[in-house]
């Protein structure tokens, strides 16, 4: 893959009932790099990431919502 050259931010985050997160997990200096990132992250060996003390998750009112126990989504773009 040949990809721009440039500063990527890796981006991480979940959709919940009460909004949508983003987080970043750090920035690479190649498309490459970026692309190595998220192929890392695909499939059963991803891992779970950890979510911040003010994600919605914690504030979901709907008891048994079926958003609360999801895998992350990721991502990258181009600073």
């Amino acid at each position: 893959m040949k990809g721009k050259p440039g500063t990527y931010s890796l981006e991480y985050g979940y959709l919940h009932c009460v909004g949508r997160t983003v987080y970043t997990a750090g920035t690479v200096d190649s498309e490459e790099q970026a692309h190595a990132w998220l192929v890392a992250r695909s499939g059963d060996h991803a891992g779970r990431l950890r979510t911040l003390q003010d994600d919605p998750i914690g504030r979901c009112p709907v008891r048994h919502c079926h958003l609360k126990r999801q895998l992350p989504w990721f991502s990258y773009r181009r600073t």
